[in-house]
C-alpha cells in the first residue's frame, strides 16, 4: 500500500479511534449490585468524585442521556476524560500515528499471521465490501480497529459517545477539562496489541465480530440501566480467558496508572467527573475495586 493510501485510510479512522476501545472494553466487565446507573459516586473524608462508565459510540435513539450522568455533570465543575485526541488537521500528529501504526522493513501482516488465518481475514473484508490488501501493512491492533469500524457501519450504528457528548458540553460552557492519559500513550498500546500472538489475535476478534450486531445491542441495553451482572454473564469470563494480555494492557495497567490521578483529586476545591470507557469500572483490577480496596466509599447512583 503506498503511503497515500494508508494515510487515507487513517483519517476516515482517526475520528472513531476511540470506538475500539470501547468495543474492547465491553469484554472486561464485572458483577456489582444491580442499580439504575452506570455512575458511581466515589468519597473519602468528606470529599467526593463522580466516575461514569460510557459508551464511546452511541446511537441517537440513546439519547437523552440516563439523568444521572446529566446530574453528575451538572454538579461537578471539571471533567476528566481519558484521552485527546489529535485533531484530524495536524498532519504532523496523524503521519507520527501511521507510522507507527505501520510494519517498517517491508514486513507486512501477512508475515506474522498464518496462511490460513490471512484468507478468513481476506473473506471476512470481502464479505462486508472491503479489500483486505488494504489494511496488510498495518499491526493488529490498528487491523482490528478498523473492523470494529466497518461492524458499526454495518450495522448502521453511529452517534456521539457520552464522552464526546460531555466534552463538547463542557468547551461551550467553559467548564474544565481535563485527560488521564495522552494519546500517544493509547495509540503505542494500540499498536502494540496482539504483538507475539498475531495469529490468536486475530482469529479472536474475527470469532467475535460474528455477531456484532445482537451483542452490541446487548451491552447498550446493560449499560443504560447500570446492569453489571448482566455485562459480566455477556463478556466477562470469556474475554479474560480468551486474550489476558490484551485485557491486561486494555485495563488492568491502565487502571494502576489512573488511581494514582484519581486520588489526587480529593481534598481540593473542585468537583470532578470522571469519564472511561465502562470496561474500566469492574471486576479484579477495576477502578471501583482499586478505589474501595484503599479505603473509599463506593455508591452506584439510581433514580
Amino acid at each position: 500500500m503506498k503511503n497515500n493510501q494508508r494515510q487515507s485510510t487513517l483519517n476516515s479512522t482517526l475520528k472513531k479511534i476511540s470506538t475500539f476501545f470501547t468495543f474492547i472494553a465491553l469484554y472486561s466487565l464485572s458483577t456489582l449490585a444491580l442499580a439504575n446507573s452506570s455512575v458511581w459516586k466515589v468519597s473519602k473524608d468528606n470529599d467526593h468524585v463522580f466516575i461514569g462508565g460510557t459508551i464511546h459510540i452511541l446511537p441517537e435513539e440513546e439519547f437523552p442521556l440516563p439523568d444521572e450522568f446529566l446530574n453528575a455533570y451538572k454538579n461537578t465543575d471539571q471533567i476528566i476524560l481519558e484521552a485527546e485526541l489529535p485533531n484530524p488537521s495536524d498532519a504532523a500528529a496523524q503521519q507520527a500515528i501511521l507510522t507507527q501504526m505501520s510494519y517498517s522493513d517491508g514486513q507486512t501482516l501477512q508475515d506474522f499471521i498464518t496462511p490460513n488465518t490471512f484468507e478468513m481475514l481476506g473473506k471476512y473484508f470481502s464479505a462486508i465490501g472491503s479489500d483486505v490488501n488494504q489494511f496488510t501493512l498495518f499491526k493488529p491492533g490498528f487491523v482490528i480497529s478498523i473492523m470494529a469500524l466497518l461492524e458499526l457501519q454495518r450495522a448502521e450504528i453511529s452517534g456521539e459517545g457520552v464522552d464526546a457528548y460531555f466534552e463538547d458540553l463542557a468547551i461551550k460552557e467553559q467548564k474544565k477539562i481535563t485527560y488521564l492519559e495522552t494519546s500517544e500513550m493509547q495509540f503505542s498500546m494500540l499498536s502494540r496489541l496482539g504483538e507475539g500472538y498475531e495469529d490468536e489475535f486475530i482469529l479472536s476478534n474475527l470469532d467475535l465480530n460474528s455477531n456484532f450486531t445482537e451483542f452490541f445491542q446487548q451491552i447498550l441495553d446493560a449499560w443504560r440501566t447500570g446492569n453489571a451482572a448482566r455485562l459480566e454473564n455477556l463478556i466477562n469470563i470469556a474475554a479474560i480467558e480468551s486474550d489476558e494480555k490484551s485485557y491486561d494492557a486494555l485495563f488492568t495497567h491502565r487502571n494502576k496508572n489512573w488511581v494514582p490521578q484519581i486520588e489526587s483529586l480529593f481534598n481540593n476545591k473542585h468537583k470532578e467527573f470522571i469519564l472511561v470507557g465502562a470496561g474500566h469500572l469492574f471486576g479484579k483490577g477495576g477502578l471501583l475495586e482499586l478505589l474501595k480496596n484503599k479505603g473509599y466509599t463506593i455508591e452506584q447512583k439510581s433514580t
